[in-house]
């Protein structure tokens, strides 16, 4: 019988899509009181969700990128909520379920809508740069400036429009610019005051306007309206409002006659009760409002109590949105203009003002309180002994070299005739029978496991998956069947039965792509989600060891480092998201190409690097050799963000132990402490291969390398007849 947790385990899933005002409010809720029996996940296609009111700032170099935007990771980690970076193409409303293009389904008990609108109708042209979403606005944004436009033409008649306008001349004069709008005048519903002083801020910064011009075409060097006038332009900005998104009606959603979701004042969908939506996506039935951030950061509190309410059965609260949303436009020249119903305001006093809201707005998502973690006090003579309590997941979770190595030392395991090469490489390599007279291939054997170091159970299958087949690539064996060994989290059923099958359908797509059977295995339950291969793959020739090194070889790596330190600051809420997602698409890649292009270019020896970073896989390869070895440190890839992590103190649980390594190497032009020199004991999971090549075989390797995705493949040393050395 099961005995009753001590604690509540997770009963309901609540599933957040997209990361829009209303949602990031909903995640901090869920940190700063975090509720029993519920598991919040926010599926978001944008790492970093954009305050919009602060866009035009960062066009005119007031804000950096950082400034106006909101870390989902980060806010997640604090949150205690899983961050999955992906599209909802639909939901499946009968089985609640959401849907993506490119992975499973995840399964929900309660889903809640913040993706916002999609651009206005406009004109399909490469000439034309919709403004929303910011997220692919800003990089096209940098491209186009690079290009040094001439003149720009922005498509709009509204705040967004002008706004922008007036940041684009205050930061780049000398681009000409024109406003397009279909309308008779700007901001037809703003008062006469304010559209004059608009009109004059317009005038100053030599600023056109274009009044009743439906653009309906655009292609090099021209934008052509429906009555036939034509403006040359070298680009065109499209800054019109925003559409519904066309997959909420086609899933059978209750949507308004433009296709917003239909809510209630409870901000619950008029058809599907488990089902809430908030922001530009939704259309409150009774309060019809403009499309505006606004309305989005009032709902965001009512959301996430009724988000609550609604998984644990209890009575809704009601949201009552504002008449009049106070709009603040930016006017440049350190002036803003204040509009709220018929009034207006404008002056230096309104821009502070403005720049006040902002900022304090975004600093409740960029400043977050540590939480307190309760511990038990020890007496003194015990303290020091006490390991970290921020344990990493993935490799970094892995034991220490010096701990493994003095058990093996201990158990003096027996090797038998059929075993060609044990414990010590990255495979086993066993004879089969036949295999000495050349009749089979031998058995390449390898297993690995560790607990997860990411929230989306897809992805950490995929990427379990594939650090368990590096093994085997790089002996230069072919993959051919895996057993699995899985843990789950005790939960509701119906949340331990969808865990699992996210992480085996992640794990089967790599397998799959690689011609590998997974063949069975065994689940368990327990206190973490982790997961683990059995990988076995035949070798038909030579085998590439760890001890295959020679001296004037050059050492290539095929990966950069610094996934340990980015996933422990991840755990920590310290990662930024784009380089958390930037170390789980290198884990995600597989090694099996690289194997192959090293081979063909004369590898003699190789291993993958993992848990006991870079200088301890390489010593093991010297050791084995009696060969030493030059570590260029100005070759080294790295992650972006890593070095800055390291910086700050922040580092995997298993660094200590493989600074050890580290001990073996004369270091010449960099401090013992140095972050780059950290960097070589950082643990790697699913990390590259590090091979040693003829040294006039590197620079095809490398071109190769580059060719086949490896694009940060490098050659980083040379294998020498003496001593270990690292230079800069």
């Amino acid at each position: 019988m099961r005995r009753a947790a001590a604690f509540a385990p997770p009963l309901r899933d609540i599933v957040l899509v997209g990361g829009g005002h209303a949602h990031v409010q909903v995640v901090k809720s869920f940190g700063m009181k975090p509720p029993p029996g519920l598991r919040l996940t926010i599926v978001a296609r944008e790492p970093h969700t954009p305050y919009s009111g602060m866009l035009p700032g960062h066009v005119a170099g007031i804000y950096d990128f950082d400034d106006i935007h909101i870390d989902l990771a980060r806010l997640s980690a604090f949150g205690g909520a899983r961050f999955v970076a992906a599209e909802v193409t639909g939901i499946d409303l009968d089985q609640r379920r959401l849907h993506f293009a490119g992975r499973p389904s995840i399964r929900y008990d309660v889903a809640s809508l913040n993706t916002g609108g999609v651009p206005g109708e406009g004109i399909a042209s490469e000439f034309v740069s919709p403004v929303k979403p910011i997220g692919s606005f800003l990089p096209r944004w940098r491209r186009l400036l690079r290009a040094e436009p001439k003149h720009i033409a922005l498509v709009g008649g509204g705040a967004g429009a002008v706004e922008l306008a007036l940041a684009i001349a205050g930061q780049h004069p000398n681009i000409g610019l024109t406003l397009l709008t279909d309308e008779p005048d700007l901001l037809p519903n703003y008062p006469r005051r304010a559209r004059r002083t608009l009109a004059a801020s317009l005038a100053r910064a030599g600023a056109e306007v274009e009044v009743g011009f439906r653009a309906v075409a655009a292609d090099a060097g021209v934008v052509r309206a429906e009555d036939g006038r034509q403006l040359a332009v070298d680009h065109v900005l499209w800054v019109t409002g925003v559409d519904a998104p066309s997959w909420p009606a086609a899933t059978g959603l209750a949507c308004d006659e433009s296709g917003f979701v239909r809510v209630n004042e409870h901000l619950q969908s008029v058809s599907h009760p488990d089902v809430f939506a908030a922001g530009d996506v939704a259309s409150l039935d009774g309060q019809p409002r403009p499309k505006s951030g606004v309305y989005a950061v009032r709902e965001g509190p009512v959301l996430a109590e009724n988000l609550r309410r609604r998984a644990d059965g209890r009575r809704l609260r009601r949201y009552r949105a504002q008449r009049h949303a106070l709009a603040i436009i930016g006017l440049g020249e350190g002036r803003a203009l204040a509009v709220r119903g018929r009034r207006s305001v404008s002056g230096a006093g309104v821009w502070r003002a403005k720049q006040w809201i902002d900022r304090r707005f975004m600093h409740r998502f960029d400043d977050l309180p540590e939480m307190a973690v309760d511990l038990p006090t020890l007496p003194v003579a015990l303290q020091a002994d006490v390991p970290d309590e921020m344990r990493c997941g993935g490799c970094g979770a892995k034991l220490g070299a010096d701990i493994l190595e003095r058990v093996q030392l201990r158990l003096a395991v027996p090797v038998s005739a059929a075993t060609e090469r044990g414990i010590g490489d990255d495979a086993a390599i066993i004879r089969l029978p036949g295999a000495a007279a050349g009749g089979a291939p031998r058995l390449a054997a390898s297993c690995d496991a560790f607990r997860a170091m990411i929230d989306d159970p897809y992805r950490f299958g995929r990427i379990s998956a594939h650090h368990a087949l590096n093994d085997l690539f790089a002996m230069a064996a072919t993959p051919a069947f895996a057993l699995a060994l899985v843990t789950v989290p005790l939960m509701a059923d119906a949340m331990m039965e969808e865990d699992l099958y996210q992480l085996m359908a992640g794990a089967l797509a790599v397998f799959t792509e690689h011609g590998v059977d997974l063949v069975g295995g065994h689940s368990a339950e327990g206190a973490e989600l982790s997961l683990g291969f059995a990988v076995n793959g035949y070798l038909g020739g030579q085998a590439l060891e760890k001890g295959g090194l020679e001296a004037g070889q050059r050492l290539v790596l095929t990966k950069p480092l610094g996934t340990g330190t980015l996933l422990a600051g991840a755990m920590r809420g310290k990662t930024r998201a784009r380089h958390l997602l930037a170390a789980v698409d290198q884990m995600d890649v597989s090694n099996a190409r690289a194997a192959e292009i090293l081979l063909r270019h004369g590898a003699t020896a190789c291993t993958d690097i993992t848990g006991f970073g870079f200088a301890g896989h390489l010593t093991e390869m010297t050791r084995a050799s009696a060969t030493g070895a030059c570590i260029e440190l100005v070759n080294l890839p790295r992650l972006d963000g890593a070095l800055d992590s390291l910086e700050a103190g922040i580092a995997s649980s298993l660094q200590p132990s493989n600074e050890l390594a580290l001990t073996d190497f004369a270091i010449y032009g960099y401090a013992p402490n140095a972050p780059l020199i950290q960097l070589l004991a950082d643990p790697q999971t699913a990390g590259g291969l590090l091979a040693s090549l003829p040294a006039e075989q590197v620079a095809d390797c490398l071109t190769a390398l580059r060719e086949a995705g490896y694009s940060d493949a490098s050659a980083v040393g040379e294998v020498t007849g003496g001593e270990l050395e690292i230079r800069a």
